[in-house]
């Protein structure tokens, strides 16, 4: 079916759009899976329940074509340091690899850091052992064609009681070109026993056209590793994204998930954890801040499966004019998962009566031998705090930055990368009061979002 006869996107359109943008990572079997699922489920609508406040509409109404390669300007990467010159970088533009950019700078024997096709074609063994051993392509439809025809993306593994003392960079750019572009990115994380890293996605605009990036992302801490994972979207307002992260965690093992959401047009991120074995800690944690008439969607899984580890949701947002947002937190405690820790909290700000958030944290019990809280709070910025700052003599637009940015600032603390952290400090301070960022997104001018 041509593309130009429907009025929106079908399955069939992103099928006909993903399958000739180059030789695909997945395998004739992962292949065939990914097929079976696309040919059983059809495109989320709001009457399925974890999708019930998220109406795609709005991305199916574009026409993309699949990115294509395009030069980098050595100084987009100067614009975007987000982890310092010491940082392992790996870059993609519209999904392709760009080796001239990219640099490792630790030991050989510390770990692996290359695009996944080249590990699948060099390293086979690692490539057969870990791609979709979480079964990412059963999550969602998106993951399901990202699963059939992603054809490149990040590889990292970090190996046997090894840490990686530098942050790895994983960029994406997207650039339209003057046309509405697709492209799939597909990322394997691997942490080996005893290994420990820290690992940095950011996405980030060259162009003012309509985008959409489908991620998926797979992540393996083995016994007694260590992964702290950040992701920036930062696309810019015309941008859609699906993000898909699915997590296997083993015995001792610690993962912690950072997600900071600061423009786009219709974002989904979906964090999907299985606790294999006991003294596991998982941390996720997030900040997301709409401002026109965007919609950002969290949903979170953590699955319990046995006891005796602990696992943290803190999600907050802030929203104004005719934004909306999602945060859908589930934690499943397993009948055998005795002695689980589960905490859930989202706390959102509404600076306007149009903007909305949908909030459900959820938990979902088997066994009576388990801690678990969880909570959410819906409201607007505290009069009293505000008056009493006024009657110290602070102005009442500084004031409301001042409480704005006390509430961002208990996520953004949660980033243990110093420079990240910085930037998002700067980043946020500069949304809430206002000030344009000058030099921030190179070939946009000024980005409305910023």
């Amino acid at each position: 079916m041509s593309i130009l006869k429907s009025k929106y996107l079908t399955k069939e359109d992103f099928v006909e759009i993903y399958k000739n943008n180059g030789n695909a990572l997945a395998g004739e079997t992962v292949k065939q899976s990914a097929f079976d699922y696309i040919q059983d489920n059809d495109l989320p609508t709001t009457k399925l329940e974890n999708w019930r406040k998220t109406d795609i509409t709005p991305l199916l109404k574009h026409r993309f074509e699949y990115g294509k390669e395009v030069d980098l300007d050595e100084i987009v990467l100067t614009m975007y340091n987000l982890t310092g010159q010491s940082a392992n970088i790996l870059v993609f533009v519209n999904g392709h690899f760009i080796p001239k950019f990219s640099r490792i700078t630790e030991k050989e024997d510390v770990f692996i850091f290359d695009n996944i096709a080249n590990v699948k074609k060099n390293q086979p063994e690692y490539f057969q052992k870990y791609f979709n051993k979480t079964e990412a392509h059963s999550a969602n439809i998106f993951s399901a064609l990202n699963t059939a025809y992603a054809p490149n993306g990040a590889f990292v593994a970090i190996k046997k009681n090894s840490v990686v003392q530098n942050p790895v960079h994983i960029y994406h750019f997207s650039d339209g070109d003057n046309q509405k572009v697709t492209s799939l990115m597909r990322n394997l994380i691997v942490a080996e026993c005893g290994a420990k890293a820290h690992i940095v996605f950011s996405f980030h605009p060259l162009s003012n056209d309509y985008i959409y990036t489908n991620v998926v992302n797979e992540v393996f801490t083995e016994a007694n590793s260590y992964i702290d994972l950040n992701i920036f979207q930062g696309e810019g307002d015309d941008a859609f994204q699906t993000n898909l992260t699915k997590v296997h965690q083993e015995t001792g093992s610690s993962f912690y998930a950072n997600t900071f959401t600061l423009c786009g047009h219709l974002v989904r991120n979906d964090i999907l954890v299985k606790i294999n074995g006991e003294n596991c800690h998982t941390e996720l944690n997030g900040l997301y801040m709409p401002d026109r008439e965007q919609h950002f969607d969290n949903t979170l899984y953590v699955d319990h499966h046995v006891g005796h580890s602990s696992s943290k949701q803190f999600y907050r947002g802030i929203m104004e004019n005719n934004a909306t947002a999602v945060f859908f937190g589930q934690s499943y405690i397993n009948k055998d998962a005795i002695k689980s820790d589960i905490q859930q909290t989202n706390n959102n700000i509404l600076l306007s009566q149009h903007s909305k958030i949908h909030s459900k944290p959820q938990l979902i019990i088997h066994n009576d031998d388990v801690s678990a809280t969880h909570g959410s709070t819906v409201g607007q910025l505290d009069q009293e705090a505000l008056f009493y700052m006024r009657s110290r003599g602070i102005g009442q637009k500084r004031a409301k930055v001042l409480l704005l940015n006390a509430f961002a600032e208990e996520v953004i603390n949660k980033v243990q990368i110093e420079k990240l952290r910085l930037y998002y400090q700067f980043l946020v301070e500069k949304r809430l009061t206002g000030d344009k960022i000058e030099m921030q997104c190179t070939k946009l001018g000024e980005c409305r979002g910023c």
